[in-house]
């Protein structure tokens, strides 16, 4: 995958232990509802290299989180995806990014 220019980080769970601890839910139907309620992102994504490192089931099901950490490592806003294609919206993630 290439960098990309955000105003913000992302950190990945790569053995999902942060996941199981806080509860993040795993859901097939879940998982196929995003995509079918946003094909035009999940083929957009794909063009752009946003391509699943794997296909597991079991992985791809994992419902997305998104949370917001301040400076000091406080949780400032969490938000628990009901499927793969609810987010935070961006402005949000940027405003906070920026301090505002």
């Amino acid at each position: 995958m290439r960098k990309r220019n955000i105003p913000f980080t992302i950190v990945a769970d790569e053995t999902y232990q942060n996941f199981r601890e806080n509860g993040i839910e795993k859901s097939f139907p879940s998982f196929m509802w995003g995509a079918i309620r946003s094909p035009i992102t999940m083929i957009l994504a794909s063009l752009k290299g946003y391509i699943p490192m794997t296909l597991s089931i079991s992985k791809m099901s994992t419902l997305p989180a998104d949370i917001l950490i301040d400076e000091d490592g406080k949780v400032v806003e969490a938000h628990y995806c009901k499927d793969t294609a609810d987010h935070l919206p961006i402005d949000r993630m940027i405003t906070f990014a920026k301090g505002e």
